[in-house]
């Protein structure tokens, strides 16, 4: 068995996953310690509903559905997994930083037991030019 890597194993959804329906999923994940990445792609709204607040939008953010701004504040879904002495939890912007976006991935990787990668993503619906 020597002669094969270890296997990575990568779990990867977007933040209504995350923050909302999966959520006791991706807690019981982050709660066994095993060696599991997971990365979350925030977009902080549901975007394929064309931009609806969720869990994960911060507040006072206003979207289409949304015009009077959100009045909870986010799930602060890394400090829950930061409850859990042995998971690696990071966070990074993906565009903003590439390197610490690779930083990020690299130490996940590394890590012998379950990391939270929550990455900021950036999304048509928020009026960015994605060209």
């Amino acid at each position: 068995m020597d002669m094969f890597r270890p296997p990575s194993v990568w779990i990867i959804g977007g933040d209504g996953w995350a923050y909302d329906i999966g959520y006791n999923g991706v807690d019981h994940v982050l709660s066994r310690g095993e060696n599991v990445n997971i990365m979350v792609l925030d977009t902080e709204m549901y975007s394929n509903t064309g931009g609806q607040v969720s869990k994960a939008t911060s507040k006072s953010t206003v979207l289409k559905f949304a015009q009077d701004g959100k009045k909870e504040m986010k799930k602060d879904l890394g400090r829950l997994a930061m409850q859990y002495e042995h998971a690696y939890v990071a966070s990074c912007a993906i565009g903003a930083s590439y390197q610490q976006t690779l930083t990020a991935i690299r130490e996940a990787e590394e890590y012998s037991g379950t990391s939270l990668l929550l990455c900021f993503a950036p999304c048509i619906d928020w009026g960015i030019n994605m060209k």
